[in-house]
């Protein structure tokens, strides 16, 4: 354990001396100080501040997360083409204890500067303001209401037949995503109902729903708003987004079993669209913003942590350029690959070739999810509470348990190598 120290020791000292840090310091207080006075909202004190808390914060993650994946790809490649790492192993040092300790130096520069730009933000927010959970109705997964489509789909004599001829497990897939964005219409003096589990109808909670249509055009939203005891009326032409505090209303009662039920009645003169999975949501009150800033600290360096792991352990068994190609083309893949998925779901009536594309593009958002997401900063800027457990969960995982089992990778492919050279 001393001599992990003592690596960890040294290659945070080396960054010190090569400025890295300083740079990357300077760098982001810098980037923390201009972009409030650059950024353009949309004309609220509400919409300036989301973009400064997304964005500002965001700039200097991303700055961090490129920056510190080169020098963790140089870290061993370095040493070990210089020939300096067999006089380390003289002392001497496993390998597992010198991947480890580079992998906690450069974690430990990247969370000194993130905690930099963490407390610059501090100076220009209200650290006071709440934050809200954010609740999703009951509903059946995807995966769930897929089933259930299917088997209507496959009985519907004007279903296509390259789908009826395509393989169960595809078809499922296709109409799963399908369903994350099933609309619900809601006619005109009609009411919807979507209930919402172990929630106390208590004050303080609010309804936002995204009032939409299929042309995406503003129209006239009319209605109420009712959940146990609480309710409210809205009036309004709206677009996007629309946040309705609930308020106690009388000879209004809660729905039995524990089960609570949000519903809304369309009182407008023209139909409504929703998509309930994405489209109905209930907020109710955490706690206040420094401690939400606390918790996506927490996650950005959960995510940091991951990313430098990955860069040493291609460091260990890869020539230096190599590992940087490598590094950046997985970044960028992490990046775009979610987007491919979205974008291109339907491979029925593709080629082998784009098929054989579409799996790589699944596989490789699915390994990269954990990077590719910046959940916590989106979350952070909407004022929605960055869940504790989702935080402990990223901790044990990228901070913890996947360095661990990375450096172990390391240190079995890194002699080995050696060897070879």
């Amino acid at each position: 354990m001393r001599k992990f120290f003592e690596v960890a020791r040294l290659e945070l000292v080396a960054l010190v001396r090569t400025r890295t840090v300083a740079m990357l310091a300077v760098a982001s207080l810098a980037w923390m100080a201009v972009f409030p006075h650059l950024v353009r909202g949309d004309g609220t004190p509400e919409g300036v501040r989301e973009l400064t808390i997304h964005f500002s914060l965001g700039g200097v993650f991303a700055l961090l997360v490129v920056a510190l994946l080169a020098s963790a790809t140089a870290s061993i490649a370095k040493e070990r083409a210089e020939r300096r790492l067999q006089l380390t192993m003289v002392r001497p040092v496993r390998y597992f204890a010198i991947v480890l300790g580079k992998i906690a130096a450069h974690v430990a520069a990247g969370a000194f500067v993130l905690a930099l730009a963490c407390a610059a933000l501090a100076f220009r927010v209200n650290l006071s303001t709440p934050c809200s959970h954010v609740l999703k109705p009951v509903m059946p997964t995807p995966q769930e209401e897929a089933k259930v489509m299917y088997e209507a789909y496959m009985a519907d004599t004007n279903t296509p037949v390259a789908v009826r001829h395509a393989k169960k497990s595809v078809v499922l897939r296709l109409l799963a995503n399908r369903a994350v964005d099933r609309y619900d219409t809601i006619l005109t003096n009609a009411t919807a109902t979507w209930k919402f589990r172990g929630v106390d109808a208590t004050d303080g909670l609010a309804v936002r729903m995204r009032f939409t249509n299929q042309l995406e055009m503003r129209q006239d939203v009319r209605g109420v708003f009712r959940f146990g005891g609480l309710g409210a009326s809205i009036s309004n032409i709206t677009q996007a987004v629309l946040t309705v505090p609930l308020k106690p209303m009388p000879g209004v009662g809660a729905e039995e079993g524990g089960v609570d039920a949000l519903t809304f009645f369309n009182g407008g003169k023209s139909a409504l669209m929703f998509r309930p999975r994405r489209d109905v949501e209930l907020l109710r009150p955490a706690d206040a913003f420094w401690r939400n800033l606390l918790r996506a600290y927490v996650e950005m360096v959960s995510i940091l942590s991951l990313v430098i792991a990955f860069g040493t352990l291609l460091s260990s068994c890869l020539g230096r350029p190599v590992a940087l190609f490598v590094a950046i083309v997985t970044l960028i893949v992490s990046e775009m690959s979610p987007s491919v998925v979205e974008q291109y779901p339907d491979e029925l009536e593709t080629n082998a070739v784009d098929r054989i594309g579409l799996y790589i593009t699944r596989f490789a958002a699915d390994v990269t999810r954990p990077v590719s997401s910046l959940s916590p900063l989106e979350k952070l800027a909407k004022d929605e509470c960055v869940e504790l457990g989702e935080t402990v969960r990223l901790a044990v995982s990228n901070l913890l348990a996947l360095p661990v089992l990375l450096s172990l990778l390391a240190a079995f492919l890194l002699p080995r190598k050696q060897e070879d050279e």
